[in-house]
């Protein structure tokens, strides 16, 4: 049976690790779930519906996402596909998205290394930046074992945006990390700390072998 976590809102990759317990997965807190997917909560709830072909998120001053508690092999399986899309750009307020106060984003993917404590927990953000260009990454203000990485930047764009990393590369450039297995990947869409209203559309993130 599912139990609230509760645990420091703010620390996002930490909350992430706890819930990679089974006796740990918070109340539901978005309205549909994908199948082999959980809802994970941090600060009140991001609405997550089954659009035609894709998962659309609404965020409220929100941040919930969706997990999915899995191992996968990196040896075999080391690119993460996916696709998302915000044909609207929220009415961001002037805060620094590197800073606690402005760490909200449109659209963000995570992979997560759980470790054997919380604090050896590794996790990569990519995500889509309002104010820096693909490639720019630094550590999460929250939580410096996750780290952030820019997948698309603020030109403006339409339509469906596709991504493809290798995960295992990924790791050894962010974390100094040779990483043979993940634990979970998860969606989210948040405008908690900036207290905006966000939107995106995602088609879910899957695990590939290379080209």
């Amino acid at each position: 049976m599912n139990t609230r976590l509760v645990t420091d809102p703010v620390v996002e990759c930490l909350l992430i690790a706890a819930c990679l317990s089974l006796a740990f997965w918070p109340q539901a807190a978005v309205s549909q779930v994908p199948e082999g997917w959980e809802p994970v909560y941090f600060e009140g709830k991001t609405e997550y519906r089954l659009e035609s072909d894709c998962w659309h998120a609404l965020a409220k001053g929100t941040a919930s996402g969706l997990a999915r508690k899995h191992s996968v092999d990196l040896r075999a399986t080391p690119v993460l596909r996916w696709q998302w899309r915000s044909d609207q750009q929220p009415d961001w307020p002037g805060k620094e998205e590197k800073s606690k106060e402005g760490d909200d984003f449109v659209a963000r993917v995570y992979v997560i290394k759980k470790g054997w404590m919380p604090w050896q927990t590794r996790a990569i953000n990519y995500v889509w930046s309002r104010q820096y260009p693909v490639g720019a990454h630094w550590p999460n203000p929250f939580a410096s074992q996750a780290h952030m990485v820019v997948v698309q930047g603020p030109d403006p764009v339409t339509g469906w945006q596709s991504f493809s990393r290798n995960v295992r590369d990924d790791f050894r450039r962010y974390h100094q990390l040779d990483v043979e297995e993940v634990d979970a990947v998860a969606i989210m869409t948040d405008g908690d700390n900036t207290g905006a209203t966000v939107s995106a559309c995602y088609r879910l993130p899957t695990f590939q072998t290379p080209p």
